[in-house]
């Protein structure tokens, strides 16, 4: 009888440690193109795919502030075979594109948060896309 409580109790407190929000490395920067595991069972992951920067540069005075668009595709593995989706998100976009994206994909929830694009654009050095990085926060729902 004591050994099953001890076994009841160990099975909890795994269940229990289950996390809720994605590890990443570095500050939360995912970098242009770079590839991160979102899920391990099923196997899912999310690749930093495109980005468009209409934002207004530091120093001029612009009549409108500008927004700045992600394309986030989304890799993963159902009964069905693998699949691909991109979902996109947007600072600056206002309700036709949200920073805040709840989706369901491979049989997990998932809520995106796009908290920031870097690096911000400047007149005098062009960004190229592979300068940019995102700061994206991904909790399991």
């Amino acid at each position: 009888m004591r050994k099953l409580y001890y076994i009841a109790w160990a099975a909890l407190l795994l269940i229990s440690c289950q996390k809720s929000s994605i590890d990443k490395k570095e500050e939360d920067l995912i970098h242009y193109k770079e590839t991160i595991s979102i899920n391990d069972v099923p196997p899912a992951s999310l690749t930093f795919f495109d980005v468009m920067d209409s934002r207004c540069p530091e120093g001029v005075n612009c009549i409108i502030a500008g927004f700045v668009q992600v394309d986030l595709a989304l890799n993963g593995v159902t009964t069905d075979g693998r699949i691909t989706n991109h979902v996109k998100m947007c600072i600056g976009c206002g309700k036709e594109m949200p920073d805040t994206l709840d989706y369901n994909f491979a049989g997990q929830g998932y809520r995106f948060i796009l908290k920031s694009v870097k690096p911000y654009p400047k007149t005098e050095v062009p960004t190229k896309k592979t300068d940019y990085s995102i700061s994206l926060d991904i909790k399991k729902r």
